[in-house]
């Protein structure tokens, strides 16, 4: 259902994982089947969602950026790696999650101003790294 045999084990792996974390609330073990079957479609929903997610930030990305400079090809993770961690949250949250500076601010437990900053750094940075990594 993934499409890759490693992403399958990946999303298995987390399932038992959650199901160690929940092993003492998990009383009825004749119904743990169904249990992971469930927490395994909820992941493999999520993963959905988040490549969907993926896409439409390179896409939103693509868009407010100078229309000199190309996106790469190889997805936000590519586009997104020469960030500090701090910026990088925050851009994947604002581009990719579509949250609010507010909520950002809010979640991050930091001010807005600090968000609008980092995202303002971020898109200087990541202007000048595509520029540099396409020659232009």
């Amino acid at each position: 259902m993934t499409g890759s045999v490693e992403v399958g084990r990946d999303l298995a792996q987390e399932t038992f994982v959650r199901a160690h974390r929940e092993w003492d609330s998990l009383a009825d073990v004749d119904q743990l089947g169904g249990w992971l079957r469930r927490v395994m479609s909820n992941l493999l929903i999520d993963r959905h969602r988040s490549a969907s997610s993926e896409r439409a930030a390179v896409e939103r990305l693509a868009r407010e950026r100078t229309a000199t400079v190309p996106l790469p090809d190889d997805g936000w993770r590519q586009i997104v790696r020469h960030l500090p961690a701090a910026q990088r949250m925050i851009v994947t949250m604002f581009y990719a999650e579509d949250a609010s500076v507010e909520t950002i601010a809010a979640t991050l437990e930091i001010s807005p101003n600090t968000v609008k900053s980092a995202l303002s750094k971020a898109r200087s940075t990541l202007r000048e790294v595509l520029t540099e990594e396409h020659g232009r």
